[in-house]
């Protein structure tokens, strides 16, 4: 069978084909390079005309993408903002429990009629499971008054979480549409990158790692791998993964088994420069990467895990979406 040379074949189309979000990260990484290296070099020109010829094709895969998004990518943000809204849930429920627990002590009658299963119905189970474990506890409480208040505060928890159920079940009704422009505007900036790769060759054929920095060859080379598992002694802290996220991107984390641990988005390999995520002990959180609050995502690309627990070791999963 004959070998195709590989430099005869686009790799840029070969890894972005069929998958929008890959094909979005590349091109942004590519201009961005661009424009970097382009202010950096005021009057090397090969840098101006790789990026203003590209500027356009880039502007409008943004523009396809967004549209793209905007039609069938909307049930995907409401669904978030539901899943957003139940992983607050434990935490909220806690609070609510410590005034419960100023009128009825935890395990007296009236705190297990209130809390029958303790808290795990509002962490585990499906959707519906928990919303019903917020509606249950409203209905238990009943007209007690001194619990008025906190009544009245889930009250206010169960409508937030209807809202955002009745948004993300209507937009189950629209289709995705854009999807053949977004695929037009993805081909069109593929094949300039591919030119630009040839550009930089010609510009750097002894010096082959500036070529490499004008592009994200790290998604480019590397199949994605989207779960990490493992084990952490008690107190460890590990440098997990190297990964450029892009804004909107999720990330699942679980423990297992054992401790919970924190997560960090550092810009140094076990760094700890961002806002730490916390997986509490035997639960776990599905979380936009927003909530590590860093302003460069291609600075801060190392993931930190550390096991909170000083006496325990635990078992994680990672799952990047």
């Amino acid at each position: 069978m004959k070998r195709i040379w590989h430099y005869a074949t686009n790799q840029l189309l070969v890894v972005s084909r069929g998958n929008f979000k890959r094909t979005i990260k590349l091109s942004r990484q590519h201009i961005q390079r661009l424009k970097k290296a382009m202010d950096a070099n005021p009057t090397d020109l090969d840098y101006a005309k790789a990026y203003n010829r590209y500027l356009l094709l880039h502007q409008a895969l943004e523009a396809a993408y967004a549209n793209w998004q905007s039609k069938g990518g909307l049930q995907k943000g409401d669904t978030l903002n539901l899943i957003q809204l139940l992983s607050l849930l434990p935490a909220k429920i806690n609070k609510i429990d410590v005034k419960i627990q100023a009128f009825h002590d935890k395990g007296s009658q009236r705190w297990t009629q209130l809390f029958p299963r303790d808290h795990k119905p509002f962490y585990s189970g499906t959707q519906d499971t928990k919303m019903d474990a917020v509606n249950t506890l409203i209905a238990s409480i009943g007209t007690e008054a001194d619990l008025a208040p906190v009544k009245l505060t889930l009250q206010g928890i169960f409508t937030e979480l209807i809202a955002a159920k009745g948004e993300q079940t209507g937009e189950k009704a629209q289709k995705a549409t854009g999807s053949s422009d977004l695929e037009t505007a993805g081909y069109n900036a593929m094949v300039m990158q591919y030119r630009n790769v040839g550009l930089f060759i010609d510009k750097f054929p002894e010096e082959p790692e500036k070529i490499c920095a004008m592009f994200d060859v790290e998604s480019i080379c590397n199949p994605e791998q989207t779960i990490w598992k493992g084990r952490l002694d008690f107190s460890e802290k590990e440098a997990m993964m190297i990964h450029t996220f892009e804004a909107g991107d999720m990330i699942r984390g679980k423990s297992v088994e054992g401790g919970g641990f924190m997560l960090y988005l550092a810009s140094t390999p076990g760094g700890t420069d961002s806002e730490k995520v916390v997986i509490e002990e035997g639960r776990e959180w599905k979380f936009d990467v927003s909530e590590f609050h860093v302003t460069d995502y291609s600075v801060n690309r190392y993931l930190t895990i550390i096991n909170m627990s000083d006496n325990k070791e635990t078992r994680y999963l990672i799952e990047l979406y």
